[in-house]
């Protein structure tokens, strides 16, 4: 029997009536014991559609308890499971079975066969989708006891406790929400507040309700809160807060204290490593930085870029070359530095650097710049191209709303060129509404640059 399996059983031996999933939009709760009956049937399924050890589903159940149910039947089976957001389109679904071989796709609760040579991936629990941020999405080879590592560590850094109930407002199928909610429910028995999506007008009613003490958010969520507070106040036992996905601006944070009384803590992992880092400091820190390495992981900064090693890393990419996994670890595109309390910063990506007339500037750098200016609730940099210096930095631009002074391209750059060597002072300067953002809640540079372009042609 698989560890998760064998750790869900002993949860049900222990306490089968334990609720371990609240679904407020129908008053229901979910026990231990309708869990692992369900996984049974969906086994049987599973199996009736052509799935074996070493098979792949693909799924797109969502935040659902049938994903739930569905890992555990995997589990099951010593099959793979490869995660997709509820919403992705029949056309991507179908590409991707084709691509890594799916023996069977599973949509909201229907099991569909895939009439082809299905692929064979012994020994794996997991294909992880990486967000695509430093180019197209990839699939890591993750086996079971990485996915149990890497919830070990999340739970004893974050303090998460078996008694506790999560509000589960992330997608169960990213790694985020995998790490952090799903296994310690199956591994632990914390038990979660499901809604299909992020519902903010009910999240406090369904906290209260539930009696939830941790949220694992992203930045926009908790942005959410600042501008728009629940009508009865902050619910009291909503303590343990966490936001990853993104970098969680230190104004955010400062604001959310200053109006509930708690601090927001940043958490930073990838797909391919699992959580690396987490802020546990009540202090607010300076932007970008994500705290302490978690227990049992390593973290190095070779070359200014940061570099992962634990028992949770994956074992690779299923397909392409295996870049970054190096030195028993994986290198992520990502810049950082230690500060003085010896807490990890993040500098931005190495993809990301802008090209100025042969000097390579940090968008990140930029944009901490930015958010200090008063007036700007939030900025992201961007590249353009520049006939006479081959890049141009442009600055997107989110100006606050309440009491804020009057902010103009001339000011920005004065502004900067006070705090930043010349080279890097934004050259254009575009003011929007809000930065785009994909499912996963991380910057939609595919729409930003869109922004751009057609602001820079005005």
């Amino acid at each position: 029997m698989s560890t998760v399996l064998a750790r869900f059983a002993d949860i049900c031996r222990d306490d089968p009536a334990r609720p371990l999933i609240h679904l407020p939009s129908v008053d229901r709760r979910i026990t231990a014991s309708e869990i692992w009956n369900a996984h049974l049937e969906y086994a049987d399924r599973l199996a009736q559609a052509g799935v074996s050890a070493g098979r792949l589903v693909i799924s797109a159940a969502g935040n659902t308890p049938s994903f739930v149910t569905l890992l555990l039947a995997c589990r099951a089976l010593d099959a793979a499971v490869l995660p997709l957001d509820a919403e992705a389109p029949p056309t991507d679904i179908e590409a991707l079975a084709a691509r890594f071989g799916a023996a069977a796709v599973v949509t909201r609760n229907v099991v569909h066969a895939v009439e082809r040579r299905p692929q064979c991936y012994a020994g794996l629990a997991m294909l992880k989708l990486t967000s695509g941020s430093s180019g197209s999405p990839k699939a890591t080879r993750t086996t079971e006891a990485q996915l149990v590592a890497d919830c070990s560590h999340i739970v004893e850094a974050m303090d998460i406790r078996s008694d506790d109930v999560q509000i589960a407002a992330i997608p169960l199928s990213h790694s985020y929400g995998l790490g952090n909610l799903l296994l310690p429910l199956l591994l632990q028995g914390t038990a979660c507040v499901l809604r299909e999506s992020f519902v903010p007008q009910l999240l406090a009613d369904d906290a209260r309700r539930s009696g939830a003490r941790v949220f694992p958010g992203v930045p926009f969520m908790f942005e959410y809160f600042v501008d728009n507070p629940p009508a009865d106040g902050w619910p009291p036992r909503l303590q343990r807060l966490i936001s990853a996905g993104a970098p969680l601006a230190p104004a955010t944070v400062r604001a959310f204290r200053d109006r509930f009384g708690i601090k927001i803590h940043s958490f930073y992992g990838s797909s391919e490593t699992g959580g690396i880092a987490f802020d546990s400091d009540d202090d607010v820190g300076d932007s970008g930085v994500v705290g302490h390495p978690l227990p049992g992981v390593a973290v190095t900064i070779r070359n200014s870029r940061v570099h992962v090693r634990s028992d949770a890393v994956s074992s690779g990419y299923v397909d392409g070359p295996g870049d970054g996994f190096v030195d028993g670890g994986f290198m992520t595109a990502d810049c950082g530095e230690w500060d003085a309390q010896g807490r990890l910063r993040l500098r931005g990506r190495v993809s990301s650097f802008v090209n100025v007339a042969g000097r390579k500037v940090q968008p990140g750098e930029v944009e901490a710049v930015l958010r200090t200016m008063p007036g700007v609730a939030d900025a992201r940099v961007v590249a353009a191209p520049d006939p006479r210096r081959g890049q141009q930095i442009v600055a997107c631009i989110v100006v606050a709303t309440a009491g804020a002074p009057a902010i103009t391209t001339l000011s920005v750059r004065r502004y900067c060129a006070a705090r930043l060597a010349s080279y890097k002072i934004p050259r254009a300067i575009v003011f929007i509404d809000r930065i785009p953002l994909t499912a996963r809640g991380k910057t939609d540079r595919d729409a930003l640059d869109a922004a751009v372009r057609a602001r820079l042609r005005e």
